[in-house]
């Protein structure tokens, strides 16, 4: 079934993100498919999967903001910084506050550093941490900065504290929940992890993991959005015949090419999208000079070559 576009699934507890890519593609027997940011299996939510020629589209999209439902419980850490974990450490909550819960979780607004859990796939000399983990080694990790927009508790029942957090790619709320226990100084892992928004992909466009098996192909084409839907922060230059032409050729845009629906200001290095009507999305280009620094006595510089150019609609 050609189907080129992002499908959005809320993805169940205990299935890994890859077991839902094989899956759509089992199933629908669909030759390309992936997905786009990493969910624990124990995590459920959004999870876009990118099909067919929507997977050439998945290095340009945003991942920002990703904004989650979490719990944690105090008093107890874990191997994993979750509930698939051994507990490893237990110390008394019975003294938390309030106001002492609203401190903790302020102190982590903004910039902070967080180091990655050791059940994660970051890489160290080419090799993903949780495979070291797994062999029941631990290593040392650097700090990495990542932002928290905003963090707010939603209800407390000790041990255990519900809350909202929007964050940047690359944070672990594993972590953070960790992080925020020792703050508080009792300790404290992730007992549940619900992702409901990655970027422009949100959760009430999702779909059921049970319909994304079982809708039938028509009506599961109807939930998938298209690729020229899912860049919407690009400038756009909507082309006729003779550009989509060009670039479908793999020929750069030129100054003569330029209308006065062209972006008004780019720097080197950025990225433009080309759709046609009728056709959708035709190509992601890429400036090779700034706009200040465009040749425009001269005719036939190049101004914006081809990164990605996409195979017309049947």
């Amino acid at each position: 079934m050609g189907i080129d576009g992002f499908l959005i699934v809320d993805k169940p507890e205990g299935i890994t993100s890859l077991d839902v890519v094989r899956q759509v593609k089992r199933r629908r027997r669909i030759g390309k498919a992936g997905h786009v940011g990493t969910l624990d299996p124990f995590a459920t939510g959004v999870l876009p999967v990118a099909l067919g020629e929507g997977t050439r589209l998945i290095p340009f999209l945003s991942e920002e903001p990703k904004r989650y439902e979490g719990t944690l419980k105090l008093g107890e850490e874990t191997t994993t910084d979750d509930p698939t974990g051994e507990v490893i450490s237990r110390r008394p909550w019975t003294g938390v506050t309030p106001e002492c819960l609203q401190k903790a979780f302020q102190s982590f607004s903004g910039k902070i550093l967080q180091i990655p859990p050791m059940f994660s796939a970051v890489k160290m000399a080419g090799k993903p941490l949780y495979r070291l983990a797994r062999k029941g080694l631990e290593i040392e990790r650097k700090e990495r900065e990542v932002y928290i927009f905003h963090l707010q508790i939603e209800g407390v029942d000790l041990p255990h504290v519900q809350f909202q957090v929007s964050c940047s790619k690359g944070t672990y709320v594993r972590a953070l929940a960790k992080d925020i226990g020792r703050e508080i100084g009792c300790g404290a892992h992730l007992i549940r992890l619900r992702r409901v928004q990655s970027g422009l992909f949100s959760i009430e466009k999702a779909l059921s993991w049970e319909d994304a098996k079982g809708l039938e192909p028509e009506k599961l084409r109807l939930r998938v959005l298209p690729l020229e839907e899912v860049l919407p922060g690009l400038p756009e230059v909507i082309g006729d015949q003779k550009m989509v032409r060009k670039v479908r050729l793999g020929q750069g845009m030129r100054v003569r090419d330029l209308s006065s629906q062209f972006p008004s200001e780019f720097d080197q290095g950025k990225w433009i999208k080309i759709t046609a009507p009728g056709e959708g999305l035709v190509a992601i280009l890429k400036s090779e000079v700034k706009h200040t620094e465009i040749p425009w006595a001269k005719g036939d510089s190049i101004v914006f070559r081809p990164l990605r150019v996409f195979h017309p609609k049947p």
